[in-house]
């Protein structure tokens, strides 16, 4: 019952915390989505129904935080949610070399989804900018993603109690 209270207070947290990277760090030139590789990490590891609404959550505050009403980012983190657990059914996800493949094709999925639908739902044209722009930051998406799935695999860790049980036993 606590995962779903705190489940929307950590996302927006999330969702900030890689805002203040990309304009902090990389002066806004470019950004790094955590929140799709959470939600890649919760495909590999929580069941339909927690990575369903994790996903679910993590997009609609994205949709909020970027203006975006139309539902794109949620319906896109839902879409690459249920490709990542098809393929943790099908696949061996334990491998950093696979996780940053994986990582990668998923940002490159959502960059053009998120760059050929924007201009059908607002109008105007398709942005040659935003195409120069989600290939490198897909790249550095996927190099990132093993990193981030060993903080993800610890802060899953210390929320189920694993940290206390393995400090009881010795």
């Amino acid at each position: 019952m606590i995962y779903y209270i705190s489940l929307p207070v950590l996302s927006l947290l999330l969702i900030v915390l890689q805002m203040m990277i990309a304009d902090i760090v990389l002066f806004g030139i470019i950004g790094v989505d955590l929140s799709l590789i959470l939600v890649i990490f919760a495909g590999f590891r929580l069941d339909i129904a927690r990575g369903g609404i994790l996903s679910l959550v993590i997009g609609f505050m994205r949709d909020c935080l970027s203006c975006s009403l139309s539902g794109l980012y949620t319906l896109t983190y839902v879409v690459i949610f249920l490709i990542s657990l098809l393929a943790s059914t099908r696949l061996s996800p334990g491998k950093s070399p696979f996780i940053m493949i994986f990582t990668l094709i998923c940002a490159l999925i959502e960059g053009t989804v998120i760059t050929l639908l924007h201009p059908l739902l607002y109008g105007g044209d398709i942005s040659m900018h935003a195409l120069k722009m989600f290939i490198p930051q897909a790249l550095i998406i996927g190099g990132f993603s093993p990193i981030l799935f060993k903080v993800f695999y610890w802060i899953e860790g210390l929320l189920s109690g694993e940290a206390k049980r393995t400090a009881e036993r010795t």
